[in-house]
């Protein structure tokens, strides 16, 4: 399995609402947090996460799936 890799978020221009239970959510803007930690401007995104997480796991799903 290929390693998560956060990208930043440049292309994203759909407007979607989506809901996060608080822990989750807290979960997430704590790994933004530590990943912009020591940088002189916000590179990373709760955006960037989702979007990074969305196609992490799309790409697995597919390589699990190839597998059965």
């Amino acid at each position: 399995m290929k390693e998560f890799e956060f990208k930043k978020s440049k292309n994203s221009n759909i407007i979607k609402s989506i809901r996060f239970d608080e822990n989750l959510y807290n979960i997430i803007t704590e790994i933004v947090k530590e990943a912009n930690k020591g940088k002189s401007k916000k590179e990373y995104s709760f955006n960037g996460f989702v979007c990074s997480a969305c196609y992490y796991a799309i790409e697995n799903m597919k390589k699990n799936n190839d597998t059965d």
